[in-house]
């Protein structure tokens, strides 16, 4: 996975400093809040450079580091994280197709109704959303929600290079991953990584080998806020507008 030689030097040095454990600096413009919890934080760092996670034994995290550099509650009660951006196709046609990857599932932890009595993923490749952490041993499982209260259905945004786009939490992840988003978030951030479409649109290929944006991406939840009346057709709009409508009553209008 390719790094900033800023966040690669901090790595290093951690490696030969197994108390490293401070925040790294975090992207322009994002300060302010309560610390939530330092001592979680952390543990996202000491996967970076162990593959282990409050003393769990996993995979993924050394060779796509989390660089999650920051996670607070501002006064408003939103939550904010800065982090890296992994890949999400879940829900998308492609993680519905027998050409999925082996990590790609066609359900998406948020589903809407079909309008036939079933239910539909949330479509990766038309919906930005991002994922937060769930699954796991019970000790750590839903430790993410446990402290800042946010929930799958919830609303936000993402920031990256000046570029904000509105989102909403439609699927969970492994306990020790946090930053991953969509691959339509990925397109509205400039990075297009459907490679083919059949003649329908539907994305047929994606970008081999998949990587993650590297760090300094900022995600602002805001707990409580989901809706239960959205569908297939209604939630991109319904998206747009209740980030705007939450943005305003923070004081954070969009722009």
């Amino acid at each position: 996975m390719p790094r900033s030689g800023f966040l690669a030097a901090i790595l290093v040095a951690c490696s030969i400093a197994p108390a490293c454990g401070a925040p790294l600096p975090s992207p322009a413009g994002v300060a302010g809040g309560a610390v939530i919890d330092e001592g979680y934080r952390r543990e996202f760092g000491v996967c970076d450079r162990t593959d282990t996670f409050q003393g769990h034994a996993v995979h993924g995290c050394r060779n796509d580091p989390n660089a999650v550099t920051m996670l607070r509650r501002r006064p408003d009660g939103a939550i904010v994280y800065v982090s890296k951006l992994a890949v999400d196709l879940d829900g998308s046609p492609f993680a519905c197709s027998a050409n999925h990857g082996s990590m790609d599932q066609c359900p998406t932890s948020l589903m809407l109704p079909d309008g036939r009595g079933g239910e539909v993923p949330v479509d990766a490749d038309a919906v930005p959303y991002v994922v937060i952490p769930w699954a796991g041993p019970r000790d750590v499982r839903g430790r993410f929600t446990a402290l800042t209260g946010v929930r799958t259905g919830d609303f936000g945004y993402v920031t990256y290079h000046g570029i904000t786009v509105p989102v909403i939490v439609a699927d969970t992840g492994p306990f020790e991953k946090l930053g991953e988003g969509s691959l339509a978030l990925h397109r509205a951030l400039g990075r297009e990584l459907c490679t083919a479409r059949d003649s329908d649109a539907r994305c047929t290929q994606v970008v081999d080998p998949m990587e993650s944006i590297d760090s300094d991406v900022v995600t602002v939840l805001f707990p409580g806020s989901a809706r239960h009346d959205l569908t297939p057709k209604t939630i991109a709009a319904t998206i747009r507008s209740e980030v705007a409508r939450l943005r305003a009553a923070s004081g954070k209008p969009a722009g």
